[in-house]
């Protein structure tokens, strides 16, 4: 296919042609930024890679991000000591170029001579411990909690770092590649200070990040200096479009090069146009309905006063998921399986004969329980007095969020409830009701189905402005979990785990999410097993 990328304004008369709607300006209070200037040459690189991003991106400050749409981008720029391999088999030498396991509670990181960061500043076991040190110190990062099982951080030597979990650690390796793993350079970071990092970041990894216009457009640049080698693909460039008809405009225009879910009712049409490719691929994302267990928490409070959702009653929480017909909501999603549970149906811990797919979802369908749930509760919904339950989603994120939002609207009605569904712009549903914690009773909420962190997120101290839960059995079981280093074991705990899981149902799953890439024919890409969106090691240009 003859292939033109024009430049941004054209782009986005073209987009206005076609009838699509063009990303929307830098959110107030932002800025255009260049950490380097780049040529505006008008003409494209010949192996240069353009995404159409959903947004909305955070901080390039890694440790204070971790929702996906900006971790993705984080893992361009920064390397980590260790992570995720492609296929999801196990881990990939980064930093660390080996590490081992000391003994139940001590590991030993072996660092890669020679190492720097982008701006010459030397990579050590120093500059390691002070971002270990960093994340599991600060309990104003959003990763704080994740990184509280480390104890100790020790340098043995320059290249050398022993990290102690104080107790046996299950998940150890996973934790360790987890959110806020990224490794930033000391010494520039604390010349230049927190914000102006965020404004001009630097890493180690494979790209450079070369201009960024704050949630609107990242450019990526290949580093010659790469320990593992300069990239295949010279320049990777996140375009932040939230409107789902507006990716599939700029794919099938060639204007962009992937788009991260074409829906299902648009499969054809993309897989038929000349220089388009479908690449089926996991996601390791589950849909959540987050159901407010409790009013004392985010700022409900104050912009609602003495308002009291129905959701702190565990038999409407319960009654809520009963009301779903997940095989049918995941229909409508189009690239989905049903399920009960938020972790990957591809781990052992997620039980996935008892809690995944279709039968377990029409087994668990049952909107007369649900009415009888409601009427337990004290309400009377045959005569009008239903449980209001106030309902935020997404437009678009992963696909057809609006659609399969007004679907459980509809289907909560159906079982006697009073629905009301407010479906906002992603980025502003972060801004308005995430960020603050101003969700009432239900918010449509996207988790990564990594088993290292899950149990976390139920526990009694763990608190975010959009939910909160404590059972003290389920805290406890959650403690085991990480500390039983005997696979069935601790398998045995998560059996137990999950059943609190469905009872308190403070989080009830819906689906889990499979994706179909369209991706440029240019271009050769093997999608990650856990999801991520980070062109780093899975796309090389077609010879």
């Amino acid at each position: 296919m003859q292939r033109f990328k024009a430049p941004w304004l054209l782009f986005l008369l073209l987009l206005l042609t076609l009838g699509a709607c063009a990303a929307p300006a830098a959110p107030a209070g932002t800025s255009t930024t260049e950490t380097e200037s780049v040529a505006a040459t008008g003409a494209a690189e010949p192996n240069e890679f353009i995404v159409a991003h959903p947004g909305n991106i955070g901080t390039m400050d890694a440790p204070k991000a971790w929702d996906f749409p900006t971790v993705w981008l984080h893992n361009m720029l920064y390397d980590c000591l260790i992570f995720r391999t492609v296929d999801g088999s196990g881990y990939d030498a980064r930093i660390a170029e080996s590490w081992e396991a000391i003994d139940d509670v001590t590991w030993r990181f072996y660092i890669r001579p020679d190492l720097t960061f982008h701006n010459g500043e030397v990579l050590n076991a120093e500059a390691v411990k002070y971002n270990l040190d960093r994340v599991r110190t600060r309990d104003d990062f959003l990763v704080f909690p994740q990184w509280q099982f480390i104890s100790e951080v020790t340098v043995i030597d320059d290249l050398t770092v022993e990290v102690k979990s104080g107790k046996p650690e299950a998940y150890f390796e996973s934790n360790i590649s987890g959110n806020g793993c990224q490794i930033l350079p000391p010494g520039y970071l604390e010349e230049v200070g927190e914000e102006e990092f965020s404004r001009a970041p630097v890493g180690s990894g494979p790209y450079r990040l070369v201009e960024f216009t704050a949630n609107d457009r990242y450019t990526f640049e290949a580093w010659d200096e790469y320990w593992g080698g300069r990239p295949a693909v010279d320049r990777v460039i996140y375009q932040v479009l939230p409107e789902q008809g507006t990716q599939i405009a700029a794919l099938i225009s060639g204007q962009v090069d992937f788009m991260s879910n074409v829906p299902f009712a648009e499969l054809e049409r993309v897989s038929s146009t000349e220089g388009v490719q479908i690449v089926p691929g996991p996601a390791n994302i589950s849909a959540n309905l987050v159901l407010r267990a409790y009013d004392d928490h985010g700022a409900m409070a104050e912009t609602y006063p003495g308002y009291m959702p129905s959701t702190t009653n565990k038999l409407i929480r319960q009654a809520i998921s009963h009301a779903l017909d997940r095989t049918l909501l995941a229909e409508i999603q189009g690239s989905s399986v049903p399920a009960l549970v938020r972790i990957n149906a591809s781990f052992p811990e997620a039980f996935a004969e008892k809690y995944v797919g279709v039968d377990v979802a029409n087994e668990w369908y049952d909107p007369e329980l649900a009415k009888q749930l409601i009427i337990e509760a004290g309400y009377d919904p045959d005569n009008g007095n239903k449980p209001l339950v106030y309902f935020d989603a997404p437009a678009l994120l992963h696909g057809n969020e609006k659609e399969v939002a007004e679907a459980i609207g509809l289907m909560l009605n159906d079982a006697g409830f009073e629905a009301t569904v407010n479906v906002m712009d992603y980025a502003a549903l972060r801004e308005q009701i995430e960020g603050p914690g101003n969700n009432r009773e239900m918010y449509f909420r996207f988790n990564g189905g990594f088993v290292g962190l899950t149990p976390l997120f139920y526990k009694c101290d763990w608190l975010e402005p959009i939910y909160r839960i404590c059972n003290e059995e389920w805290t406890a079981l959650g403690d085991q979990i990480f500390a039983t280093l005997d696979g069935e074991e601790r398998l045995k705990l998560w059996e137990r785990w999950w059943e609190i899981y469905l009872d308190e149902a403070s989080t009830v799953t819906v689906y889990q999410i499979n994706r179909n890439y369209g991706v440029s024919s240019e271009f050769n890409f093997v999608p990650r097993a856990d999801g991520f969106l980070t062109f780093r090691d899975n796309l090389t240009p077609v010879e």
